[in-house]
């Protein structure tokens, strides 16, 4: 957090003004003098967790001389040289606590117990060990409990010589020695800090290869039932069966999202974190020193294999879904190709009874003109048999004569009013 006095914000000020600045100046070390001790923890701390390290970091925190607190940043430091720095990431936390190295045992102990009770789980957990001169490196290699084949050393930045086990000691911390070279404190304290991001971004992404290891034999079954599962796609005959394939593709799907739910994160961070611990691997400029392992061997020997497989793992899953998506796309166009062959065949019988339909109507209307011509001739009948009854009297007959022309008028128009009143009807329907 930087200790600059804050800016007045103007009206022409972008929102994410500030935001970017804070965020440039968001990791900046302590400065380390040339010999001093350095605790620093990485804690995994989930989303229930983050509400009491807060309360944790604010109430509990013993006496500091100075206390500057953002949402995701914190620093303090004491008149007699203690330094803390707190920083929050997207799923852990690290704290980082600078002591002199003569700092009596009781004046250093509520800040050692205030980390050691921190909420989370460690990931890793460091104690750096600053000497001034190189009379002093035997002494506290022995010390620190440091020895063997596997010990890594080399120059950092040309000014830096670190030596490390990398190994978890009794007391639960791993152990690092650093030589100050002739450099300044902050010039010293932004190298170490390099040095310790690559072992905690080592460590992060590593977390991804566990995930890999769990769900790998899980993706050994999906392929191997969908292998089998194409087969009988290609050699299926039976119409009845494409139902039955394609509901077993979907279950294989459902499974293979299910894991690419479970790992998406894990996996994507895994590359992100080792993208940065290999930046950070190049900034510190390696120089190997005879008789011991560099870091740069140290890191890639296991950190490029871990990251590499469970980059093949992420394509493998990829790999997968698409062999599914083909899969599911031969099936589809079998079962379309099938569905149109259905509907040429509806569509051929519906022509077929269409045609019958005409020929019967063609058939009754053939038959409809004869009972037409039948009634036509009766009403002219009764209308011929009323002009003949006028000249001898019969009114039944003259009456029914009379009648039938008005009849068929009325007829007709009640018939031509349905037509209008259907015919109005499908309009406004339409519209």
């Amino acid at each position: 957090m930087s200790d600059r006095p804050s800016r007045p914000k103007t009206a022409n000020d972008h929102p994410l003004r500030q935001w970017a600045v804070d965020e440039m100046n968001l990791r900046r070390f302590a400065p380390v003098p040339e010999d001093c001790q350095i605790y620093q923890y990485v804690l995994l701390v989930d989303a229930a967790q983050r509400q009491p390290e807060d309360q944790y970091l604010i109430n509990d925190r013993p006496d500091f001389a100075e206390w500057h607190l953002s949402p995701r940043s914190a620093t303090a430091h004491t008149a007699n040289g203690v330094h803390f720095l707190w920083e929050r990431h997207t799923e852990a936390s690290t704290i980082t606590l600078i002591l002199p190295a003569n700092m009596p045992a009781k004046l250093a102990d509520p800040y050692l117990y205030w980390l050691a009770n921190w909420p989370g789980a460690i990931l890793r957990a460091t104690r750096v060990r600053v000497v001034p001169s190189q009379k002093e490196v035997d002494a506290n290699l022995d010390a620190m409990g440091m020895a063997g084949v596997d010990m890594v050393c080399c120059d950092v930045n040309g000014v830096l010589r670190i030596w490390s086990d990398f190994g978890i000691h009794n007391d639960g911390f791993g152990r690092l020695l650093v030589l100050a070279g002739d450099v300044s404190d902050n010039e010293r304290g932004r190298i170490i800090q390099r040095v310790q991001e690559l072992g905690n971004y080592r460590n992060m992404a590593l977390m991804g290869f566990p995930t890999v290891q769990e769900y790998g034999p899980q993706v050994d079954e999906l392929e191997k039932q969908l292998s089998l599962h194409a087969e009988q796609v290609a050699i299926a005959t039976d119409e009845d069966n494409d139902d039955a394939l394609l509901q077993q593709l979907a279950d294989i799907s459902s499974r293979l999202e299910l894991i690419r739910s479970a790992t998406g994160f894990r996996l994507s961070a895994t590359a992100a974190y080792s993208e940065v611990a290999s930046d950070r691997l190049q900034a510190l400029e390696i120089t190997p020193v005879a008789g011991y392992q560099t870091l740069t061997e140290f890191t890639e020997r296991r950190l490029v294999p871990a990251t590499r497989t469970c980059a093949t793992f992420q394509a493998r899953l990829t790999r997968i879904a698409e062999r599914i998506s083909r899969v599911m796309h031969t099936l589809d166009v079998r079962i379309d190709t099938r569905i149109k062959a259905q509907n040429l065949s509806l569509t051929q019988s519906m022509e077929r009874s269409t045609l019958l339909q005409l020929r019967l109507q063609t058939l009754v209307e053939g038959l409809s003109v004869i009972a037409a011509a039948y009634y036509l001739v009766g009403l002219i009948g009764y209308m011929v048999k009323g002009v003949s009854a006028l000249q001898k009297g019969y009114w039944p007959e003259i009456i029914m004569g009379a009648v039938t022309v008005p009849v068929i008028l009325i007829i007709w128009l009640f018939v031509h009013h349905l037509r209008g009143k259907v015919l109005q009807e499908t309009e406004s329907k339409k519209e």
